[in-house]
């Protein structure tokens, strides 16, 4: 029984994804405003997450040779979203998140600004202006530039102490992610060179610092600043050897501080090392990173689902590293061995000796291959990044194929939860995302 409901809600996704290109790219959102206007609304991105990666995420999940119900899959598969840039075919993640945050193109790099420089009106700062509630969750920097993209306006997005410094001054009420050393001066471990320590500026401005899980989980009610990395948050595979929270547990946390309010919420959430792990062309970090990212789905798809008054929307900036779930001619996927892999390719990379001796020690007890081949090894040791030789092996056998180490041109997927049943569906672009989250939290266009 439960095959079957899988197999007819992908069957509904595949209609819905032909019937999208038959209507054509870009199709229009109806300017009339929605009878239902949701009191909250939750975005989610899967930063580097298209179709391929959502598709091998379930089938090593699943059992057999069937894919399992992915949470994101549970909900309403309403078609895919076209991601090109202002100025490229391929985008870069500040062009895509401006386009998701704003509803406006952008030339590749520029953040929360359009081509011309020119500031744009921002989802989240509409949501402030009517009195709701907000929040940016993210497993990248805070800094980096999905969150930033909601809040800051900069010409480059790699002035990530001044987006830091608008982070501040926006009074986002929840925000957690990695992205410390742009908060504090060099002397302290920072990448300021103001002296500014932005943590003492937030703690005057009313906010409840952490830094790991355990203080997440005993902070009180009130504005809260995670920062749990240096730079972005660790790997899902890795993070069981550090003290940061998962995705779903920063996502339940902001949700239950967010919905303490009288005039509901806006909450973006971004899984941003999917983003990571296809630039590396790492299959097993990539994959684990998009599981986590479904996880965080299944807390807000809870929430909405009790709620009965938020919408949910869940999709991509763009997909990044052209993943094939089958590769080199065969037609067959090994997801026992992505099932077998403990650890990134990065962390086992850092585990090697200089001469590369105790390699494959390293990669039968983190990776599960115990039997490396001469060929693989040396694909290994000859590589100019070890981490790139490592991943490569694991991807071989498991036919995960790669075409680029940066993003492509393909389109990404949209699904959506709680109050959704009046929103467009087939192909869209991705400013009608925001167009859609404008309308649903009551802006006059």
């Amino acid at each position: 029984m439960i095959r079957k409901k899988l197999f007819l809600g992908m069957m509904v996704w595949i209609v819905t994804l032909t019937c999208g290109v038959a209507q054509g790219a870009g199709a229009q959102v109806e300017d009339k405003p929605s009878r239902n206007h949701p009191t909250n609304v939750i975005l989610m991105v899967g930063d580097g997450m298209g179709f391929s990666q959502v598709t091998a995420a379930a089938y090593v999940k699943g059992e057999g040779v069937t894919p399992g119900s992915l949470h994101m899959l549970n909900l309403n598969p309403y078609g895919n979203v076209t991601t090109h840039s202002h100025n490229s075919v391929v985008k870069d993640s500040a062009a895509a998140a401006t386009a998701l945050a704003s509803g406006q193109k952008t030339d590749n790099g520029h953040l929360g600004e359009g081509p011309d420089f020119r500031r744009v009106r921002t989802v989240l700062e509409v949501a402030e202006q009517k009195g709701m509630k907000t929040g940016l969750v993210t497993t990248a920097r805070l800094t980096h530039a999905t969150p930033g993209a909601f809040v800051a306006h900069v010409r480059d997005r790699h002035e990530e102490n001044q987006v830091a410094d608008q982070l501040l001054q926006r009074r986002v009420d929840v925000m957690m992610g990695g992205g410390l050393r742009h908060f504090l001066p060099a002397d302290q471990g920072g990448q300021r060179q103001d002296g500014k320590n932005l943590l003492d500026e937030a703690r005057n401005r009313g906010y409840t610092v952490v830094k790991n899980d355990h203080q997440l989980q005993q902070a009180g009610d009130g504005k809260l600043l995670g920062l749990f990395n240096l730079s972005h948050m660790t790997y899902d595979l890795d993070r069981e050897l550090t003290d940061e929270p998962s995705l779903a547990e920063m996502t339940q946390q902001a949700i239950r501080r967010l919905q303490r309010g009288g005039k509901g919420f806006f909450l973006m959430v971004e899984g941003g090392r999917i983003d990571h792990a296809g630039h590396a062309n790492d299959p097993a970090a990539n994959i684990r990173e998009t599981l986590a990212f479904d996880q965080a789905v299944r807390e807000a798809a809870r929430f909405a689902g009790k709620d009965g008054n938020t919408l949910l929307m869940v999709t991509a900036d763009h997909e990044t590293g052209g993943m094939s779930v089958g590769a080199n001619g065969e037609k067959a996927f090994h997801k026992e061995v992505i099932r077998k892999v403990k650890r990134s390719a990065h962390f086992i990379a850092g585990k090697l000796k200089p001469d590369g001796s105790n390699l494959e020690e390293m990669l039968g007890r983190y990776a599960g291959i115990r039997d490396l081949k001469r060929e693989e090894k040396q694909k290994i040791l000859s590589a100019g990044e070890k981490e790139e030789g490592i991943a490569r092996v694991i991807s071989d056998r498991a036919l995960i194929g790669w075409t680029t180490h940066t993003h492509t041109a393909m389109n990404v997927p949209l699904f959506c939860g709680g109050l959704c049943s009046e929103r467009p569906q087939g192909t869209i672009d991705n400013t009608d995302i925001a167009r859609i989250i404008f309308d649903a939290i009551g802006k006059k266009r």
